[in-house]
């Protein structure tokens, strides 16, 4: 026996058919964006391009893991890590001294470094993350001080001011390819953690640490978690590049120009988002090498004023002022055509079921 379909029925049918592959592509939007993206830099080594340029690239992609690595936990949870540098010094000193003193293959070193850093965020961060606030700041602030003038002081261990001299086996394409496969997986984890359950309780604990705690959520197992999780993919990252620049010393590996140039990477682009860092990175390593190539040590004039411009008028960053940005001006307008285009989507959706309505 068939059933009569009512054109109201048949309507809503046909403009769920034609929604549900529309959302499914949405969905997976970032992931397939991010897959060309990877497959197209993959390619560019091909092109020709010299070992400076290489360089450079690779360095962006190094920058783009560190940024989101600091995001999972400056991002995600609300605190704000002033002292993340740490766990990228630790790292490469774990390699550099296995390398050079146990004579270790490099391969080996990383995941060790990986670990080491987890475990002292683990001890550093079992009393610090009870602090909240610019508290926690300071704290990490003062850790990252610390293990430099330990690092310094450790002479007969770590060489001191003299530093430590790897073996200089620099191969640019080696590690583009291991850069950039790393900004692969770390953006791809960003997106999993950003729709996964971890991702909305660490985002709970960052709008109401108390909220969430009443609610049920462990809130110190999440923040330790995803502050070891960080501190691995840092110390990680310090490894290779310890290895690849062949000279480390407690300057150089303990800088504090890292403290403030992934802060700022991060929060340009946006935190707690999956592009952030990404865009961020980018666009902080461009106008930063672009006005300092014309303009010398007088850039930073212009690069302040631009710094400036972005937080007051996209206090959420570039990513997060696309998507959430109702606060501002800016925002707001960008919304508005958003939802324009999601309007004119509708109906085309709508004139379709009609037309096919009208042929039935």
């Amino acid at each position: 026996m068939s059933t009569v379909v009512q054109p109201a029925e048949a309507e809503r049918r046909i403009l769920a058919a034609t929604a549900r592959p529309r959302r499914k592509v949405v969905k997976y939007r970032s992931l397939i964006v991010l897959l060309l993206a990877g497959v197209g830099m993959g390619l560019v080594p091909y092109s020709g391009l010299n070992d400076s340029v290489l360089l450079t690239l690779s360095t962006m992609f190094m920058w783009i893991i560190l940024s989101s690595s600091w995001n999972f936990i400056s991002g995600f949870t609300g605190y704000v890590d002033f002292g993340h540098g740490v766990f990228f010094g630790l790292g490469g000193y774990v390699t550099g001294l296995l390398v050079v003193k146990a004579e270790m293959p490099f391969a080996t070193t990383v995941p060790l470094a990986a670990v080491f850093a987890a475990v002292f965020a683990l001890l550093i961060g079992f009393p610090l993350l009870r602090l909240r606030g610019v508290y926690f700041s300071i704290a990490m602030l003062g850790s990252f001080l610390a293990m430099r003038e330990l690092v310094l002081m450790a002479t007969p261990l770590t060489e001191g001011a003299q530093g430590l001299v790897l073996p200089p086996e620099v191969n640019r394409l080696f590690f583009y390819y291991l850069f950039l496969g790393g900004a692969v997986l770390i953006v791809a984890f960003a997106w999993w953690l950003r729709r996964s359950q971890f991702g909305m309780s660490l985002l709970a604990i960052k709008d109401d640490e108390r909220g969430a705690e009443a609610r049920g959520i462990n809130t110190t197992l999440l923040k330790l978690t995803v502050f070891c999780l960080s501190a691995a993919i840092t110390g990680a990252v310090g490894a290779c590049w310890a290895y690849e620049i062949t000279f480390i010393d407690p300057e150089i590996m303990f800088r504090d120009s890292f403290l403030i140039n992934v802060a700022l990477m991060t929060v340009l682009g946006g935190l707690g988002t999956v592009w952030g860092p990404v865009v961020g990175t980018v666009l902080f390593l461009m106008v930063r090498d672009t006005l300092w190539a014309e303009q010398g040590n007088s850039f930073l004039v212009v690069f302040g004023a631009f710094l400036i411009a972005i937080v007051l008028f996209m206090p959420e960053g570039i990513v997060g002022t696309v998507q959430r940005g109702e606060r501002t001006v800016l925002g707001r307008l960008i919304n508005r055509v958003r939802h324009r285009g999601a309007g004119a989507a509708d109906a085309d959706s709508l004139e379709t079921a009609t037309a096919v309505r009208s042929v039935q």
